[in-house]
């Protein structure tokens, strides 16, 4: 390990989370994105990515290293997490690294199939590291401004986005607001749709405010208006109120088939929109106790897509 890896770089802790079985994953999503982006020429054999200088450059920038480090280390490093990565490195003369752009320097790492979310999720991720770092983003801050900034949204491919979600008791350590998940909306196997935030109140019963839905005579901007209306539930959130109001809605209509909840990402009202869709395949347990009450005390790991508003399709949850 350390004679391709001599400066010791390590992999970003959120690339090691799809090591670990996650609490949920979008099976038919994570297929569908996986066909669209890495669109692969067959379903058997091997997949070859090919990290090739500038490349390197570009994923040693992310990682804080040298291009050479990267060029060099990154199949090992890959290859002890995950073992059905097979490393293949190419140099020129003597394993030197030439800088000399003419010089066909190269890492390979071949990817052996097993058709599974898991296995397409870590190969998606792979595919954007080597060939679209720049959409990669690992968030470990979510009040930061540059993931869910309008302009990178709206590239293609969409950003893949790690966001590492603190708990109660890891807030006082990383200086963020815990986590409250809010549920909005969801979709049940009856076919009914259920409103569920106007069902969040506070200790002493007020219901929720309504939300701005166009300008009024205060003069306020809306976009202000409308942080203020989501400010109301982080101050009055409770989160056992919160699960309960999902178990209650699942065990009168069924199965979740979508779910929609509300993530505050700082004190000032803004929020991060996550739409998960289990299609009915897992327990109410998971986006409920799991997701809504163990997240919110221990924190939470989320591996998405983003689109407007920011809105997250979340591919899959890990727990810490």
């Amino acid at each position: 390990m350390n004679e391709t890896n001599p400066n010791n770089i390590s992999l970003p802790n959120q690339l090691v989370w799809l090591a670990d079985a996650p609490l949920f994953i979008d099976e038919d999503q994570v297929a569908r994105f996986y066909d669209a982006v890495v669109r692969p020429e067959r379903t058997q054999g091997t997949t070859t990515l090919e990290v090739t200088r500038e490349k390197a450059d570009k994923i040693g920038a992310k990682f804080g290293v040298e291009a050479i480090v990267a060029l060099t280390s990154l199949a090992s490093l890959l290859t002890s997490v995950f073992a059905f990565i097979k490393p293949e490195i190419k140099g020129s003369a003597g394993g030197e690294y030439q800088h000399d752009r003419s010089t066909k320097d190269s890492s390979k790492v071949e990817l052996h199939p097993i058709v599974t979310p898991q296995r397409q999720l870590v190969q998606l991720t792979l595919h954007y590291l080597i060939n679209n770092p720049d959409r990669l983003f690992f968030v470990d801050n979510p009040s930061a401004a540059e993931w869910r900034d309008s302009q990178n949204i709206s590239m293609v491919p969409r950003e893949l986005v790690f966001l590492d979600l603190p708990g109660e008791e890891e807030k006082q350590r990383v200086d963020q607001p815990a986590m409250k998940i809010i549920p909005m909306a969801a979709e049940f196997e009856n076919g009914k749709l259920v409103p569920l935030y106007n069902q969040l109140t506070k200790e002493n019963g007020e219901l929720p405010p309504k939300y701005p839905e166009k300008p009024d005579e205060t003069g306020l901007p809306l976009r202000e208006r409308r942080k203020a209306y989501w400010q109301w539930f982080d101050s009055s959130y409770r989160v056992i109120h919160a699960l309960e109001i999902v178990e209650k809605a699942s065990s009168e209509n069924g199965r979740i088939r979508w779910i929609d909840y509300r993530l505050p990402i700082n004190n000032e009202g803004d929020t991060l929109h996550l739409h998960i869709a289990p299609a009915g395949k897992y327990d109410t347990g998971v986006f409920a106790y799991n997701f809504i009450k163990r997240g919110y005390k221990h924190g939470l790991r989320l591996v998405g897509t983003l689109k407007s508003e920011p809105d997250m399709n979340v591919l899959a949850i890990y727990e810490k």
